[in-house]
């Protein structure tokens, strides 16, 4: 005996809507503001966007940047030698400013320096070896190894023939 398939009906259910009263939705931002300002005033930094932005960058070294980048582009739109030289000098300016500020903050790190960031002022100064780079330490340079290669498996000069001997 062969059973027929049932067709399942599709119920269509009904949608719960939810309806929010404004003045409870308005009081709750309220106390959640009320509770959250503080913790975030208390928590988030306020003058940097975070604890390691750049500490050497003075209100002296954004003026002089901000400066530069004006050159720049005031020559980008109108290519003169007058405004080649004010970009020059303004870059020149802005890396010395830049240096000095790099010169300063190092001496202040090294004359606060404990014992235990010794290791990290050591390996700021020496820097360290890129990853996947092959580098030689002491005079094993590139340039010494080629040399010394080619005079190790290159072979040797011949000899220059010696003349036969004299027979009167």
């Amino acid at each position: 005996m062969i059973r027929k398939k049932k067709k399942k009906v599709k119920r269509k259910r009904k949608k719960k809507t939810v309806t929010v009263v404004s003045s409870y939705l308005s009081r709750w931002f309220d106390i959640s503001s009320t509770r959250l300002a503080p913790l975030l005033t208390a928590h988030a930094p306020s003058r940097r966007p975070c604890p390691r932005s750049k500490p050497g960058l003075s209100p002296r070294l954004s003026s002089r940047r901000r400066e530069y980048h004006r050159f720049a582009m005031i020559s980008r739109l109108d290519p003169s030698p007058l405004n080649w030289s004010n970009v020059k000098s303004s870059r020149k300016t802005y890396c010395k400013a830049i240096a000095s500020a790099k010169k300063s903050h190092w001496s202040d790190f090294l004359s606060s320096a404990t014992p235990q960031s010794l290791w990290i002022a050591k390996r700021f100064a020496f820097g360290r070896r890129p990853k996947g780079s092959r580098t030689c330490q002491g005079p094993l340079t590139r340039l010494w190894l080629r040399r010394r290669s080619f005079v190790t498996f290159s072979p040797p000069k011949p000899a220059s023939p010696t003349p036969p001997p004299y027979t009167p």
